[in-house]
């Protein structure tokens, strides 16, 4: 049976509302409300289904070194089955896609790509490969991703026999290995499971079997993000922005060597420094503030807001927005959607993972 339709099928009976990428359907929604899905998130745990985010094998004496000359991240740094956020960036430093990067074993890396930009990234590899000694293959969908996120995800990992760093025992039911990595974020946990095809039915139910585990979708996903002030992709941070702009200190390193785009980001770390950046939003419940408001400091046109939560969490709204930089030099500052307001209620913070010197 192809474990495509059969993921598909399980998410249709949960009445899911998806978009599709490379013809591989992401839900956004499911018919319980993004309240209960963010309970799951929150309190519980959530079973996420990331098989759009395509992954891509690299197996061979010289992939790892082929790979440090194209990604932001260090990989130096990576221990078998531990997970590395990274970048591939454009030749002038802005971002051109963003990866997840697992080392399975000593000469074996699977990346992770965003939806839709699976089959970009395999044929930028590809165009880059010229006398490495390495073979990449895509291995969706012989081997999907399921993630899990939560404060109780590691109880529901033991009915898989799994301890969150390791491969499945042999009394787990699963014919094959499953690589379960735990993301070292702050945060509640998280965990990323890799599954042979054929076994992810079998594994799924088994998750969902527990009274403390639920399907979620990418909507409740990110409001999580918006919650734990995760920067995501095409939301709060394009292909315009550069790593700095955008906040990703986990994503790249100014102490590796060449990759794509390094020298104008060490040149806008070292020697100067980016002109707008992305901050966290603690907004009122009375504002009346929408995705894309302007946000100003006094009389001038400081940002833009880039999300906002959907419901309130501990009495205010929860925002991400890029300001200018100058803004951040000053201390305890409000911001208005209007100018010269004379009662600003929109505070700011710098978000966990910013960059600095």
């Amino acid at each position: 049976m192809n474990p495509v339709k059969t993921l598909d099928g399980h998410h249709q009976k949960a009445g899911a509302n998806s978009s599709f990428f490379d013809r591989l359907a992401v839900v956004e929604k499911y018919s319980i409300g993004i309240e209960k899905e963010l309970r799951y998130l929150q309190k519980s745990s959530g079973l996420f289904d990331r098989k759009a985010w395509l992954l891509l094998e690299l197996n061979g004496f010289d992939a790892k070194n082929f790979l440090q000359g194209m990604v932001s991240a260090d990989l130096e740094k990576i221990e078998i089955n531990q997970i590395q956020p990274a970048l591939i960036c454009q030749s002038k430093g802005k971002i051109q896609h963003v990866l997840e990067i697992w080392r399975t074993s000593q000469h074996s890396w699977v990346l992770s790509s965003y939806p839709g930009e699976g089959f970009q990234v395999a044929n930028l590899l590809d165009k880059f490969h010229i006398r490495e000694n390495f073979e990449f293959q895509l291995l969706t969908p012989s081997i999907l991703r399921l993630d899990l996120r939560g404060p109780r995800s590691h109880k529901v990992l033991e009915i898989l026999e799994l301890n969150g760093s390791s491969s499945a025992s042999e009394t787990s039911g699963v014919d094959k290995k499953i690589l379960c990595t735990k993301h070292q974020h702050p945060g509640v946990e998280h965990y990323s499971l890799l599954i042979p095809g054929k076994d992810v039915e079998n594994v799924a139910n088994r998750l969902l079997d527990q009274e403390d585990c639920g399907w979620v979708g990418w909507n409740a996903w990110n409001e999580m993000d918006l919650i734990e002030r995760v920067p995501v992709f095409g939301r709060d941070y394009t292909t315009d922005n550069f790593a700095q702009e955008a906040a990703l200190k986990n994503y790249i390193s100014f102490d590796k060597g060449c990759y794509i785009g390094q020298e104008p980001n060490a040149r806008l770390f070292f020697r100067g420094r980016p002109q707008k950046q992305l901050v966290s939003l603690s907004i009122p419940d009375s504002a009346n503030i929408y995705d894309a408001s302007p946000l100003f400091f006094g009389s001038e046109l400081v940002g833009e807001v880039t999300t906002i939560s959907a419901s309130s969490h501990d009495g205010a709204y929860v925002g991400m927005a890029m300001l200018k930089t100058k803004v951040l030099d000053t201390e305890d500052t409000k911001l208005s959607i209007i100018p010269d307001d004379p009662e600003p209620t929109i505070g700011w913070s710098k978000l966990p993972t910013h960059i600095m010197r």
